[in-house]
């Protein structure tokens, strides 16, 4: 058959095979895609545990005049409340995180890029894209050969009529971000890589931009110009999130076996309850739209920016109650039937405000758990009393029976698996050198929950230790929304990141089997997300509660959630194949939702730079529409923040609800520089 007979059979049919070539070729560039970012992943090394006793013998009576013939075993001095002995550990001191570095430059060079580039194609926007419309015109030839093509494109004059604000907001994200991380910059070799990488992004970008516009806004009709929007906003934060990966100098991805059967019905589960989710977010924010009589194109991009917080919000509210569907399905039995040995491994450095209140209450708390409980606090080199404090509540534990290791200074992963190694109970909790146990609930609560062995770990309530200040209110706000509500859900549908490290509890043989923490910030989250992999399921329980240290002041609050959010960042560069690899429920789903929300929560106040720049230079009355909305938003919060607050004894804090918003924007903003703390610096981390 010649091509003429075949494309004249097609017109026959009515058969677009441009867009059936196309298809096929962008099926073929997703495959390649996921395959280059599957690369050689490093394949898990069980037992690889990075400090150890050292035998023979374990301990000594004298400190010994040289290291045994092992290698690079170092004496570490171990104090209990009879006196105190020399181990020959290895490992221990070794690999610390680096010290976390300042990114001033990358938050204004992204910042000011951004505007730039948001002003220069909003100000040229009927010029530039009168030859962007001819670009769709020959895409939709293209994709409806041999069929004509029924476009009805026409942006020019006609600004009002098909809002095409998204795809410059992330065009302009996008570019700021390159800038912003030097790709452009640097030198060769590996950032040369990275660069082709990164330009084949934004060229993709561009290219499926002009393949949405061509078969969704081609077509007339407001509700194939809203779809058109919100498939623009998923589309351009995924390539954002490809770019920034792109961009940052990550750990090497890492493959890991799964000892579990499948759980397929889990990620059912997950794409049902986030279909519901997104379908009702749309539904409201269309109907107070509609509710405020207003059809500017200001007001549909807010709503379309605010989808994926709404959307978040409902997840919350329609999932939680499947993790407590579940705990009623498989009870769990109380600690007076189930009260395995337990170990608490306390990390200190330079804490001797609070080293003694804290052993004290893991003391107090071990009087009312059943089992054994043993302490462990390995000191980090501190330069303060934090010893000597330390050893004194050592002496005079009255339910519990403990050690200090004093250690060189390596970093919290140095102290939690030099700790580990020295640990005998089954059960392993972590407890920081700031946080306090309750005395009235202890850290029984959360041990029965090991009874099931497809429980891998479990997070213990947080409550913020001071209940002055704003740091202190915001956080309290923070934690009856992300761990009494958002948590327990994400749990439910295995989409849930992190077991907070600050009071959580593991068995001790699992973390030998994975190695124990590893050497860098955000260890919690990438401890939390290896056993995951595994299969592991993950649980909380509010009934346990302990008071963490929250940061007095803006400056200390920045410090600590830009280690937050790098520690994030690197855990999910380490483990994304869980995404694309055979067994998403089993992690995977939860580094999916890191992927769908990280990018716009980091994006999310210069989302409101743009939207002032679109009032300003076009007039669009953007501003009112998204102050009304963000009320409408927030309007959602209260119910369950205030009911969360109440439960926590926290209310104080009501008056403070609505000023979460600004909180979160604070958050926001730190999230900038934790990118920018990611540069070719980092790439020592994981040498």
């Amino acid at each position: 058959m010649s091509i003429a007979s075949f494309t004249s059979t097609a017109s026959q049919w009515g058969l677009p095979l441009g867009g059936l070539l196309v298809g096929v070729a962008l099926g073929a560039l997703v495959f390649l895609t996921i395959e280059l970012l599957r690369g050689k992943p490093r394949h898990f090394r069980a037992g690889n545990v990075p400090v150890r006793v050292a035998h023979p013998p374990p301990w000594m009576e004298d400190e010994p005049e040289g290291p045994p013939q092992e290698g690079r075993a170092a004496p570490i001095r171990v104090f209990f409340a009879g006196g105190e002995r020399v181990l020959w550990m290895v490992g221990a001191g070794t690999h610390p995180s680096l010290p976390l570095p300042r990114a001033r430059r990358f938050v204004v060079v992204l910042a000011g890029v951004f505007l730039a580039m948001s002003v220069l194609l909003l100000a040229t926007y009927p010029i530039v894209f009168g030859y962007y419309d001819d670009l769709v015109g020959a895409v939709g030839t293209l994709l409806y050969w041999p069929l004509p093509w029924p476009g009805v494109y026409a942006v020019g004059t006609s600004v009002a009529v098909v809002p095409d604000y998204v795809f410059p907001m992330y065009l302009s994200g996008m570019v700021a971000f390159s800038v912003a991380s030097g790709l452009w910059t640097r030198g060769a070799g590996t950032e040369g890589r990275r660069r082709l990488w990164a330009a084949a992004i934004l060229m993709a970008y561009i290219g499926t931009e002009l393949l949405l516009d061509a078969l969704l806004f081609t077509i007339p009709g407001k509700g194939f110009r809203d779809l058109g929007l919100l498939v623009r906003s998923l589309n351009g934060g995924l390539f954002l999130a490809l770019l920034t990966l792109c961009a940052l100098h990550l750990p090497p991805p890492q493959e890991l076996p799964f000892r579990f059967p499948r759980e397929r019905g889990a990620i059912a589960v997950f794409f049902a309850v986030g279909i519901l989710s997104l379908a009702s977010a749309v539904l409201l924010l269309v109907a107070v739209r509609f509710w405020l009589e207003s059809v500017s194109i200001g007001l549909s991009l807010t709503t379309l920016l605010l989808i994926p917080t709404v959307s978040l919000e409902i997840f919350g509210l329609l999932s939680r109650p499947l993790y407590f569907r579940g705990l009623r399905k498989h009870p769990v039995p109380s600690v007076s039937e189930y009260h395995p040995t337990v170990s608490i491994l306390i990390p200190a450095y330079n804490e001797s405000g609070w080293i003694r209140s804290t052993i004290r209450s893991a003391d107090l708390a071990a009087s009312s758990y059943p089992g054994a409980v043993q302490i462990i606090v390995g000191n980090d080199g501190s330069t303060d009393d934090t010893l000597r404090l330390a050893r004194e509540a050592i002496a005079e534990l009255r339910y519990a029976r403990g050690v200090v290791v004093d250690l060189p200074h390596g970093g919290k992963s140095s102290a939690l698996n030099s700790a580990l190694a020295l640990a005998t109970g089954e059960i392993v909790l972590r407890l920081d050198g700031d946080t306090e146990i309750s005395s009235t609930s202890g850290f029984g609560p959360m041990i029965p929950h090991f009874a099931d062995p497809k429980v891998g770990a479990v997070q213990g309530g947080v409550h913020p230790r001071q209940r002055a200040g704003w740091t202190r209110k915001l956080r309290a706000l923070e934690i009856a929304w992300n761990h009494y509500l958002l948590r327990p859900g994400g749990m439910a549908t295995r989409s849930a990141e992190v077991v907070d490290g600050l009071f959580s509890a593991f068995r001790r043989k699992d973390l030998l089997e994975v190695g124990g923490w590893v050497p860098w910030n955000g260890e919690d989250t990438e401890i939390s997300i290896r056993l995951q992999r595994l299969g592991f399921q993950t649980r909380i329980e509010a009934r346990a509660v302990a008071f963490e240290d929250v940061p007095g002041d803006y400056d200390s609050l920045r410090r600590q959630r830009v280690r937050w959010a790098r520690g994030i960042l690197m855990a999910n560069g380490q483990h994304y194949p869980a995404l694309i690899g055979p067994v998403p429920e089993f992690a995977g789903l939860g580094v999916l939702i890191w992927f769908l929300m990280y990018v716009h929560s980091g994006m999310r106040s210069l989302i409101y730079v743009y939207l002032a720049a679109l009032a300003l230079i076009l007039g669009v009355p953007s501003l009112a529409g998204t102050l009304v909305l963000l009320m409408f938003v927030l309007a959602i919060r209260v119910l369950p923040l205030s009911f969360f607050l109440i439960r926590m004894g926290r209310t104080d804090v009501l008056p403070w609800v609505p000023f979460y918003p600004i909180g979160s924007l604070i958050k926001q903003s730190f999230r900038f520089e934790a990118y920018g703390t990611l540069g070719p610096s980092a790439v020592a981390e994981y040498a």
